[in-house]
């Protein structure tokens, strides 16, 4: 495939700078200084401190120190490069806006690549650059948008390859291998992006150029199994295989169960991720089965983001590979693992190939109108849609932390301040109480009372925290507490709500 000149070069420069401005304002609007309380971001922190200061890739909380397989290292690593410089959190956090906004700038090249159209990539940057689970997590300490930009990364290097010669003698080949490398070391859905390739090349018979991309991919992730394989396997991969990972007792997933998952998981996708992917305007209820109303508009959503597929003038198997292969691993994905974050480093694609349905559309009945103000009104009327839900992060952003999350952080630092480091506390989010507290963390397992008890004596543990910030405390570890009054003895006490650090009798 040749290189052509782009006609609208002179107008790339001021597009970029139009989504940079929009973006920047945006981002400083719904900027988050707190951290999230999802834990997992706590767990990256710790984890890229531990490679900073040399003690590797470990589980820094845990007294043991065990070896980490549960989340892929790559993030960490970015972390830790940070972190020779500072260990500020508001410091992590601009470097993930700054990872988002190079991220943005790529997907503007890809849709003008893919759409031969500067205007439509103009109007999917700035739809993107104004998503608002976009934009909450970029000013989180969490692997989506490195994850997002190594994915649109590969994307742009894949379409400026040239396939009709040996790959081998090409940069923009490899530096699209190390860029699927590097988003399968952050996220393991980076296999998504790696099918997406291997698909566009099959349409084409680039039988050599599938071959590296495979035997590239292979030599670089066999290190990460077999570590996983010397450490005890893959987390995701036992997880994977649970009916409900929040309640083991409930087993192992069946043939039967996996049928049912991949059942819920789609018409749960249709009906509610995908259109608040693009329209996060209406948080989805989940607690009550989909309407009829929210078939409607997500299977017309999903028609719309077919026909914006069909309607790319390139590469329409490399974005449709890409795209499926997400899909239908999250298809597999224990079902309690809800919402829009499992597809949100996809969602400028999803944004994308909506966008160009929608616009592709309009010209089909609109022939004659110009196509500038069919793409600015367009652009415009999807952007009404986003005011409300940006503004909504504005609000959360500077909303303190829950009275219950309050109590629970207090509960570190009261510990930090009256015992030694060495001591080991079993809570809820062991990663969130390790950074306020520095001493050894663990979870209580998910086990009936005489089973967690038995547990918290193999993990030598001194203390447990019941809070009201954690759901599963009160499903777990506080039906142990109460049938075995005399092996906790209360420490520490905070009211509205309540919340115990209580001394576990070995």
């Amino acid at each position: 495939m040749t290189e052509t000149k782009d006609p609208n070069q002179g107008s790339h420069l001021f597009n970029i700078g139009i989504i940079a401005f929009v973006f920047i304002v945006a981002y400083s609007y719904t900027f988050d200084s707190k951290l999230a309380m999802l834990g997992d971001n706590a767990s990256y922190f710790a984890l890229g401190k531990a490679m900073a200061t040399g003690e590797g890739y470990v589980n820094v909380a845990s007294v043991s120190k065990s070896p980490h397989n549960h989340y892929p290292p790559g993030y960490p690593v970015i972390i830790s490069t940070v972190m020779i410089f500072t260990e500020n959190i508001t410091v992590i956090k601009l470097v993930n806006g700054a990872i988002s906004l190079a991220g943005l700038l790529l997907i503007y090249f890809v849709t003008q690549r893919v759409t031969l159209n500067h205007l439509v990539a103009l109007g999917v940057t700035l739809l993107a650059a104004l998503n608002s689970h976009l934009l909450w997590y970029s000013s989180l300490i969490m692997s989506e948008i490195p994850f997002m930009f190594f994915s649109v990364l590969g994307v742009y290097l894949f379409t400026k390859t040239d396939f009709e010669s040996l790959p081998l003698k090409n940069k923009y080949f490899w530096g699209s291998l190390l860029a699927v490398i590097a988003a399968y070391y952050i996220r393991s859905l980076g296999v998504a992006l790696l099918g997406g390739f291997i698909l566009a090349l099959l349409f084409n018979k680039r039988w050599k150029a599938i071959a590296l991309y495979i035997a590239g991919f292979a030599v670089a992730v066999i290190p990460w199994f077999i570590r996983g394989s010397r450490t005890g396997g893959s987390s995701y991969i036992k997880q994977l295989k649970m009916i409900n990972p929040y309640q083991p007792a409930l087993g192992q997933a069946d043939f039967g169960d996996f049928v049912d998952r991949f059942f819920t998981n789609f018409q749960r996708y249709i009906t509610r991720e995908l259109p608040d992917a693009v329209f996060p305007v209406v948080e989805p209820n989940y607690g009550q089965p989909a309407t009829s109303g929210q078939w409607l508009i997500g299977l017309i959503i999903l028609g719309l983001m077919v026909y914006g597929i069909i309607r790319l003038s390139k590469y329409k198997w490399l974005i449709t590979g890409y795209l499926l292969g997400t899909l239908a691993i999250l298809m597999l994905w224990p079902d309690v693992w809800i919402g829009v974050r499992f597809i949100v480093p996809a969602i400028p694609f999803f944004v994308l190939i909506f966008f160009n349905g929608l616009y592709s559309v309009l010209r089909l009945f609109l022939k004659s109108a110009n196509e500038k103000i069919i793409v600015y009104s367009l652009t415009v009327l999807l952007l009404l849609f986003h005011f409300s839900p940006v503004s909504d992060i504005h609000t959360e952003a500077k909303r303190p932390y829950s009275p219950a999350w309050q109590n629970y952080f207090a509960a570190a630092e009261w510990l930090k301040k009256n015992e030694q480091k060495d001591v080991v506390v079993s809570c809820g989010k062991p990663a969130l109480f390790y950074l306020h507290s520095g001493v050894f963390t663990t979870r209580y397992k998910f086990l009936p009372p005489e089973e967690l008890i038995a547990n918290l004596e193999k993990s030598k543990v001194d203390y447990v925290v019941i809070d009201q910030a954690y759901g599963n405390t009160l499903r777990y570890l506080l039906p142990a507490v109460r049938q075995y009054p005399d092996r906790f003895q209360q420490v520490y006490h905070l009211s509205n709500p309540d919340t115990y650090l209580l001394k576990f009798r070995r």
